[in-house]
């Protein structure tokens, strides 16, 4: 495939319990037109031989090997790019799961922008999960994650143009110490002013995330893992997951709007309690013109006899000087 529509990142560096199900969740995507490129940042030999066997399945995966790198092998994917023929760049990692129309969600999105995400969902051990909302095109949305440690989206939900990614002065490379490889690589987009960006509210990939999962072993991760895919193969599952995600979204729009309209009832509030101040103030403004109006108009009539007497006399004198 020469240029197909969709280069898919996939970066591993642990053993390949989790690998299998993420690579099967691209391969079993509705849109077709991808190449799927396995970057192996210092994994282990059992994960690249596992790599290397589903590379043999499918001639749409390529395997990278390399040595571990800095961070989190960040520089790895950049290398890999290099050798991209895909017009749009995704990437999922090895723990996580799309469901079948997420390349097609995409497709539709990059039309729209430069670089945007699908909204993340992520599933805690538990069963519970949550949404993490945001919108790229809102400016105060990018310039909170430009200048906050701040972000509500991860690889595996986003997007963005092949062409947009080379133009960047320094594309994927190691973040600095204990800041977030997402949110480093995300800013140097976001500072683009020539860049558009969007997200699209779909949930279209669940995310169990390593974080909520530093005490189960890998086995107890695998088999999490193999009963997610035989659960979201059921149509009828993602279709309830997916509803009862938009529901949560629809709720946080809801609460947002309320919480728009108690600021704006709260700042008419305020602007209507200055009015009446301004408007006290003016008052008695003029009530003290008025009264000052008044001393002046008493005083000049007291004054003006006097003024009057001293003018002629003042006048009579002068008629009398010698010159």
């Amino acid at each position: 495939m020469t240029h197909p529509r969709f280069t898919v990142l996939l970066p591993v560096n642990r053993p390949p319990a989790l690998l299998p199900f993420a690579v099967e969740s691209v391969l079993g995507q509705s849109l077709q037109d991808f190449e799927l490129f396995i970057v192996c940042d210092g994994a282990p030999q059992e994960t690249l031989q596992e790599a290397e066997k589903l590379a043999g399945r499918d001639e749409r995966i390529r395997v990278f090997s390399f040595p571990k790198g800095e961070r989190h092998g960040e520089a790895h994917r950049d290398t890999a790019l290099k050798q991209a023929n895909g017009k749009f760049v995704a990437q999922i990692g090895d723990d996580d799961i799309w469901f079948p129309e997420h390349l097609s969600e995409l497709v539709r999105l990059l039309q729209t922008c430069d670089f945007g995400n699908l909204l993340q969902a992520e599933i805690l051990p538990d069963g519970t999960f949550t949404v993490h909302i945001g919108d790229l095109s809102d400016a105060d949305t990018r310039r909170k994650m430009l200048e906050t440690r701040w972000n509500f989206f991860g690889p595996s939900t986003v997007g963005y143009s092949l062409e947009a990614y080379r133009s960047l002065d320094v594309g994927w490379s190691p973040a600095p110490p204990d800041f977030w490889t997402d949110l480093f690589m995300w800013r140097k987009f976001l500072a683009r002013p020539d860049f558009t960006f969007a997200t699209r509210p779909t949930v279209q990939c669940i995310k169990p995330s390593a974080v909520h999962r530093q005490d189960m072993s890998l086995a107890e991760r695998q088999g999490e893992m193999m009963a997610l895919m035989q659960r979201f193969a059921d149509p009828a599952e993602r279709q309830d997951f997916q509803t009862s995600c938009n529901e949560m979204l629809i709720k946080h729009l809801r609460s947002e709007s309320r919480q728009h309209a108690d600021n704006a009832a709260r700042q008419t509030q305020t602007i209507s309690a200055q009015q009446g101040k301004i408007r006290e103030l003016q008052a008695e403004l003029d009530l003290q013109k008025r009264r000052y109006d008044a001393i002046l108009a008493s005083s000049s009539w007291k004054m003006t006899a006097p003024f009057r007497k001293s003018g002629k006399l003042l006048r009579k004198l002068l008629s009398k000087r010698p010159f």
